[in-house]
């Protein structure tokens, strides 16, 4: 169960694209009343060999956080170094040891404290931990605070409205709308060639998806219906609606047939340029 003091977990590579977790680290733990933020750095043991070598590098790291702590208005913040695992095995031991609320983490940062980032670390955490991660394009301009609409996408499966539940909190704490995302595909027909559905069994299965959208929206929620892969959907509505972020479940299931919410997410991670929330299924808290 999620405490009230649970931390805001940032792993830093030492770049400035890592850095781009920083300013939504700090958002965050504003809207849930200056929570704490921890920052984690993982050395390489190639590098840092001895005793002080590791003393250094902490307080080079400490020193460093102090320096962002103060920029981004942070109010309660701890730094942290490891150095005797992966990257992604110390960040998945350190959240959970923490107790996480929260995991936010930028994509592709490289550089600095002789990095051991690269996109594959965020992907790792992404699919290991059962904490809700926000990934944050680790794109050479800073990430803004997000101003647009909250884009939840759902795909009618139970680890998605689980998604749906903290999408809901996250977007009335930050005074945005939701806009919930359905997008659904027809299967193509099996046993003859050249076959083809009637217009009544495609209609059957737009309304299938209407009427899911319609049970699990409530008022004053926006609902987008979409024919097409869920990749390209939200990519799409993200874009067209300029969403501030985009929330989804890990894994899950597709109303016609199953897809692989997994290989959605790893999509939509490395090709929208926005925050994204990812709600791991069976999620710690």
């Amino acid at each position: 169960m999620t405490t009230p003091d649970a931390p805001i977990v940032v792993p830093l590579d030492g770049s400035k694209n890592a850095e781009n977790a920083v300013p939504f680290a700090a958002y965050l733990a504003n809207l849930y009343d200056d929570c704490p933020v921890h920052f984690i750095h993982v050395v390489d043991p190639d590098v840092v060999r001895t005793t002080d070598d590791y003393e250094r590098a902490r307080d080079a790291f400490r020193s460093h956080v102090d320096t962002l702590v103060e920029a981004h208005g942070i109010k309660n913040s701890l730094a942290y170094v490891a150095g005797d695992s992966s990257p992604s095995e110390a960040i998945l031991r350190y959240k959970w040891e923490a107790g996480a609320r929260f995991v936010v983490i930028a994509t592709h940062g490289r550089g600095g404290f002789q990095a051991l980032f690269v996109g594959s670390v965020a992907d790792k955490v992404c699919r290991a931990t059962r904490v809700p991660t926000f990934v944050v394009p680790g794109i050479d301009t800073e990430i803004e605070a997000p101003h647009g609409p909250v884009l939840i996408a759902l795909d009618g499966s139970p680890e998605a409205e689980h998604a749906l539940e903290l999408g809901r909190d996250t977007a009335h704490r930050m005074g945005a709308n939701i806009y919930l995302l359905r997008a659904y595909s027809v299967p193509p027909p099996v046993g003859v060639e050249f076959s083809y559905y009637s217009p009544d069994v495609l209609a059957s299965f737009q309304k299938a998806a209407e009427d899911y959208l319609e049970a699990v929206g409530v008022e004053g929620e926006y609902k987008i219906l979409v024919q097409a892969s869920p990749a390209i959907a939200i990519e799409e509505a993200a874009n067209k609606y300029d969403a501030g972020l985009i929330v989804m479940a890990s894994r899950g299931k597709g109303l016609a047939q199953r897809v692989a919410l997994g290989s959605t997410t790893d999509r939509v991670m490395h090709s929208v340029r926005r925050p994204l929330l990812i709600v791991p299924a069976g999620r710690d808290g």
